[in-house]
């Protein structure tokens, strides 16, 4: 009989960590979800307001990419930050450095983004 109750404390003891780690996990799942998504709207953003002003050169559309690049900066991965940079950097320079910002861009975007 004196076995009874440490086995009934050992499974509730067993069942509450469980419930902490599952908690645990699932908020983990859900960060790392909401990060994601932040990610990818910054990153469509910036894209937008990039094609924005250079269809529509304004100073409206550059402050509009000017946000989203600051956006990328807060949620995305230093590689996007730079390659952003270097965009605008290049917009007076020979328009194949500007191409080799781009496709950096893309690449980083592209890397921050897998799984």
């Amino acid at each position: 009989m004196e076995w009874v109750l440490p086995l009934i404390g050992g499974l509730g003891l067993g069942s509450l960590l469980k419930s902490v780690i599952d908690n645990f996990n699932s908020r983990r799942a859900v960060m790392k979800d909401r990060l994601y998504q932040e990610k990818r709207e910054a990153y469509l953003g910036l894209l937008a307001a990039l094609h924005k002003a250079a269809v529509s050169h304004s100073d409206e559309n550059s402050k509009e990419f000017a946000l989203w690049q600051t956006r990328c900066h807060l949620f995305g991965s230093p590689d996007v930050s730079k390659f952003a940079q270097d965009i605008i950097d290049t917009n007076d320079r020979p328009r194949i450095e500007r191409e080799e910002a781009f496709k950096g861009l893309l690449q980083a975007m592209r890397k921050d983004l897998q799984p």
